[in-house]
């Protein structure tokens, strides 16, 4: 008779964050036996963010994103040259200093209503029983991606010119990178801007967690209740953008 396989040996939270990337089963695995050290992905998120915004700051400059952002701006182009100048100098004053503040707070707050949405999805909708904090542990671990696609934008920066240096795509990586901002619509650009590589490896990383967390609950139907999610918020951001544009 076979002895009953002994315990994994619980992973150290650098060792999760490796394996997430790069081994993501195991990880998430241990992730759901043991739901703890989300602050460390969320940290790497908010120094990689805040890091990155310096960087632009001081390589690229603000005057810069905010002139082509008010060129591209129907509503501005309705102003007069001093009225446009005037907004630009105004933003100016502000934007440098409550750029590293958003960029604190952002991932927090991201990751809490991600969470608090995608509980809606599995307890409710599908009949999991997970806690919020098995949830919220998922959600950070499940959004590594997003650090590396920062430290690669922050590699670009630094080999591009910085005249040519695009801040809402800065490593190409999605389909709105590849569309003039200039002639298509504001709603189409956003809608592309979130077919992102780094995003749908998110995806593929939020589908095996929640999975591996809710055991009832198949690869399979969570990686596809996780795209339905995405896919509605892309569809409410791009509705968003079409309205206010």
């Amino acid at each position: 008779m076979s002895e009953p396989a002994a315990p994994l040996e619980p992973m150290g939270h650098l060792d999760r964050v490796i394996g997430t990337l790069f081994d993501p089963k195991p990880a998430f695995a241990d992730l759901a036996a043991r739901p703890t050290g989300w602050w460390l992905p969320l940290l790497l998120l908010m120094v990689v963010t805040v890091g990155y915004i310096f960087a632009f700051t001081q390589r690229v400059g603000w005057e810069r994103f905010m002139r082509q952002q008010l060129e591209q701006s129907p509503r501005a182009q309705q102003l007069s040259v001093e009225q446009r100048e005037q907004a630009l100098q105004q933003q100016l004053r502000f934007v440098p200093i409550l750029a590293p503040i958003q960029g604190t707070v952002a991932w927090p707050l991201i990751t809490l209503v991600t969470g608090g949405v995608f509980l809606f999805v599995f307890n409710i909708l599908l009949g999991a029983q997970l806690t919020f904090r098995q949830v919220y542990a998922v959600v950070c671990y499940g959004n590594l991606p997003n650090a590396l696609g920062g430290l690669l934008a922050v590699v670009v920066m630094f080999i591009k010119d910085p005249a040519d240096f695009d801040l809402q795509n800065p490593v190409a990586s999605n389909l709105g990178a590849f569309l003039d901002p200039t002639t298509t619509p504001k709603w189409l650009v956003s809608a592309g801007a979130s077919v992102d590589l780094f995003s749908v490896w998110c995806l593929l990383l939020l589908g095996t967690g929640f999975a591996a967390a809710a055991r009832k609950i198949s690869w399979s139907k969570s990686f596809t209740w996780v795209v339905i999610t995405w896919v509605l918020w892309v569809v409410v951001k791009s509705g968003a953008t079409w309205i206010f544009s």
